[in-house]
């Protein structure tokens, strides 16, 4: 039984991150050609700009496909809590460190 409630959660994940993907390129592809798309896509995730991806997934999934705000805002939800623990962490971590040593 845990073997199937496993698996069918890695395919539910699999089907959101695929929706989630989809509708964070359409918003972008909505506003330029798709070749422009992929290189913006590209560059968010290379310069780590992750608060921009459950935005333009609300945006893509509202805009484009024509869903109710709240409908998009329910795609972007899981992904913006995980981006909003990880600069809380950050930020709380470099606030917690010690103070360095100057000199030798």
């Amino acid at each position: 039984m845990r073997e199937i409630i496993s698996i069918s959660a890695i395919i539910l994940a699999f089907f959101y991150f695929l929706a989630f993907g989809s509708a964070i390129f359409m918003a972008l592809e909505d506003q330029m050609h798709w070749v422009l798309a992929a290189f913006a896509m590209t560059w968010i995730i290379i310069l780590r700009l992750w608060p921009l991806l459950p935005i333009l997934a609300v945006v893509g999934a509202v805009n484009v496909w024509g869903w109710q705000w709240y409908e998009g805002i329910a795609l972007g939800l899981p992904v913006s809590i995980y981006v909003v623990s990880y600069y809380w962490t950050r930020i709380f971590d470099y606030f917690r460190r010690p103070a360095q040593k100057q000199g030798v």
